[in-house]
């Protein structure tokens, strides 16, 4: 089954030119990550964080391009009919769905991992904390591919979606600049979690004026994704009727 899920997310990606780039945005990100972020480290202030503002978005966005993918087969699954043919035969739907989250999940965990190492974004962490960071970071892609397949009705809605959605990227931002309890206002985004692991292994000096460790962000950040990600399971399963 496992092996017919990824024939079949390949084939949809091939048809589609948008899949395509979407596919291949990772690489461009890490080459242009790779040349322009000491760039801007050079153009700016030691005390000025934007180009670890930067480096953040990438590594984030890395799992939240490979959710676009997936929320876009899933649509093309649902305008097909492919949806509905799997409920005459023994797979579930559900299952077909989840296996395509986890599908999605386990590229990004990957595609994030080797970004991070290729453009030397987090030079000082460990393996340990790059393989923390990066299974919280991958969630953004079940995220999104969910939240589109739940509100949208064609490809044109999804788009749309996407594209809205990225304003929950912009939140992250005031974790370079929140170290107090106010960030209390940040935790309803599904990305703030990774963004302050990476902002902690990119700034340390500031670790201590923080409300929680870097495990405890890891633990809540995983706990509140899968939380998140499975009330939109729940949505688009009503909506798909699955």
């Amino acid at each position: 089954m496992f092996k017919t899920v990824v024939k079949s997310e390949l084939s949809g990606i091939l048809r589609d030119k948008m899949n395509i780039f979407f596919v291949f945005f990772p690489v461009i990100i890490g080459v242009i990550g790779y040349y322009v972020i000491p760039i801007i480290e050079e153009s700016v202030a030691p005390t000025n964080p934007v180009a670890k503002i930067v480096a953040m978005f990438m590594i984030i966005m890395t799992g939240y391009i490979f959710g676009a993918v997936t929320a876009f087969t899933l649509l093309d699954d649902r305008d097909d009919n492919v949806l509905m043919s799997l409920k005459i035969t023994p797979v579930s739907v559900r299952f077909y769905v989840v296996l395509k989250m986890i599908i999605t999940y386990v590229f990004g965990l990957f595609a994030t991992i080797l970004l991070i190492y290729a453009t030397r974004f987090l030079p000082d962490s460990t393996f340990g904390s790059i393989f923390l960071i990066s299974l919280v970071a991958a969630l953004q892609g079940p995220f999104l591919a969910l939240m589109v397949n739940s509100f949208a009705r064609n490809k044109v809605e999804g788009f749309v979606i996407m594209k809205t959605s990225g304003l929950i990227l912009l939140l992250p931002v005031l974790v370079f600049f929140v170290f107090t309890w106010k960030e209390v206002f940040l935790i309803f985004s599904p990305s703030f979690w990774p963004a302050r692991m990476i902002q902690m292994e990119m700034l340390p000096i500031y670790n201590d004026q923080l409300t929680f460790t870097f495990l405890v962000y890891f633990f809540a950040g995983i706990v509140y994704n899968i939380f998140a990600s499975w009330l939109l399971f729940k949505l688009f399963a009503k909506k798909a009727n699955i």
